[in-house]
């Protein structure tokens, strides 16, 4: 994700970008990129320095013109590029108690970048690098720090653009070490960051030199570089409800049991700041995170059952589903086991298209997962296990193959709201119920008003009742003069929601040769 600083003024506009971190070599040049800086015109002869020989050699390369709307300045397919070159690994993991020093000393060399601006060369690259003080950029053939006039080669808007490689960047993420780092010991001061850890904050000065991991915040939340705090990042980009609007939210491969700490902010985040979203949490069925666990070692419905009670989860915002299934890995040609969330998703998808969000997203209609089968082929005792357990069962079933075949929330008290049909009808109510109201806001507190969000309210839910979602309603508005002092208007909806089929009751009577049927 690219952002534009926050000190930036108001009026910029990407031009640019820097150069790429490379190993320093001693004996031999390091590599560089090779940049297109203009835009060619037919008859003209090109020559490209980087290749080496005369503006009158065999470099030279007669052009036939640019079509300026398919073709991008910066990296350029005109002269290609070395995908190896830009295979970045991030800087290689400290040995030493040296750990900075010892990152600069192998990763101290920065190439130019490109600037569409002809004045760029007064930058610099940094004193933190070996190529220090000589340009920071290849550069454009205009100047472009103001509006180009219509002799410009950038005069014309589909003009002003590049083309760059991502290289870089940290997420947290350390590819040279063997395990994630997002388990709930990777948060500031647990063990997985207490080892990892590399600074010199006094509170872990007995970890100072040992690793990668480096204090940071984030408004003004303090954070660590281990991906346990990128994923919680990522989660915290999702609490304000009124900038994204989202009813579904899910953080597939991080599980109630490994990573217990994200999924409990994830949960508190759902319920307390956004209200308008049914969480989708992940269980695990093979305990992947320990290095003497074999992939085989799959966790029974049982202990599953077991650790989810004891986790303390109570949550009518929250649903998860057991086991996980096999999927064709296309790229890879191969095939991977994964969590069922997202198939679960597709399948909410799925029912707000062809139904609605008050109807269950599991069974035959809505239900059906694309995979080559379930890690475990659930027998019905299984599911039952699972399903009393508040865990929604992947079942296995010969003529369709893996569906969806539950319907509830991680609430622990039964009542309508440990079925998800009837949150998500909740959620959906209270959606289209908040938009009319906020109209009203800042009307004149009369009975007027108070007719008109009847007006507004008894529609929708009385459209809902005819889709099936609900037996019946009722809305009032109290008129009280307490109300009236604090500029509030209070209203109170009952509701009857639709209950799903869960269960058929079925009993088979044997009846006489002589009975009839119409005694019975």
């Amino acid at each position: 994700m690219l952002e534009l600083d926050e000190n930036a003024p108001i009026d910029s506009l990407p031009c640019g970008f820097e150069g790429y971190i490379m190993r320093d070599y001693v004996s031999s040049t390091p590599p560089f990129p090779i940049y297109k800086t203009k835009y060619d015109y037919p008859g003209e002869q090109i020559y490209n320095p980087p290749f080496g020989g005369s503006a009158t050699s065999d470099n030279n390369v007669l052009s036939s013109g640019d079509k300026v709307r398919p073709t991008y300045l910066g990296i350029s397919s005109f002269w290609g590029w070395d995908a190896d070159f830009y295979a970045y690994k991030g800087k290689q993991n400290p040995v030493s108690n040296f750990c900075d020093a010892l990152t600069a000393q192998n990763w101290n060399y920065k190439t130019k970048g490109f600037h569409m601006d002809s004045g760029a060369t007064v930058v610099l690259i940094s004193d933190n690098f070996q190529t220090s003080g000589t340009s920071a950029f290849e550069v454009g053939s205009a100047s472009f720090q103001a509006e180009p006039p219509s002799t410009s080669p950038y005069y014309t808007l589909q003009s002003r653009k590049f083309t760059f490689l991502c290289q870089g960047g940290f997420d947290g993420w350390d590819i040279y070490r063997e395990y994630r780092t997002n388990g709930d010991q990777y948060r500031i001061g647990g063990s997985g960051f207490l080892k990892g850890y590399c600074g010199s904050d006094p509170r872990y000065t007995s970890a100072t030199g040992e690793g990668t991991f480096k204090l940071t915040t984030y408004d003004g939340i303090e954070m660590a570089t281990t991906d346990y705090y990128a994923y919680l990042l990522g989660q915290l980009t999702f609490n304000n409800p009124e900038a994204i609007n989202i009813n579904v939210f899910t953080t597939p491969g991080i599980d109630f049991v490994n990573n217990s700490n994200l999924v409990e902010d994830a949960i508190e985040m759902i319920e307390q700041q956004r209200a308008d979203s049914i969480y989708i949490m992940t269980s695990p069925d093979v305990n992947m995170f320990l290095p003497s666990v074999t992939a085989d070692d799959i966790i029974l419905p049982t202990e599953l059952v077991d650790t989810l009670t004891n986790s303390g989860i109570d949550s009518n915002y929250t649903a998860t589903y057991y086991p996980w299934i096999l999927v064709r890995d296309t790229v890879n040609n191969t095939q991977i086991y994964i969590p069922s969330t997202g198939e679960v998703c597709r399948n909410l998808a799925l029912t707000d298209n062809i139904a609605f969000p008050w109807f269950a997203s599991a069974g035959y209609s809505r239900g059906l997962v694309n995979s080559v089968k379930a890690r475990l082929k659930l027998t019905q005792a299984q599911r039952d296990t699972l399903y009393e357990g508040r865990i929604n069962p992947i079942a296995t079933f010969s003529d369709v193959g893996t569906v969806i075949w539950g319907n509830k929330t991680l609430q622990i008290r039964e009542s309508a709201l440990d079925r998800i049909n009837v949150r998500r009808l909740l959620l959906q109510t209270r959606k289209l119920i908040s938009a009319v109201a906020v109209r009203l806001l800042f009307e004149q507190n009369d009975e007027k008003v108070r007719n008109d969000f009847l007006d507004a309210v008894n529609p929708i839910l009385d459209a809902i009742r005819r889709d099936r979602g609900l037996y019946d309603f009722r809305v009032t508005v109290s008129f009280s003069p307490e109300d009236l002092d604090r500029n509030q208007m209070t209203g109170k909806i009952y509701l009857k929601p639709t209950k799903s089929l869960e269960f058929i009751d079925i009993e088979f009577l044997i009846t006489p040769t002589g009975a009839s049927f119409e005694d019975i």
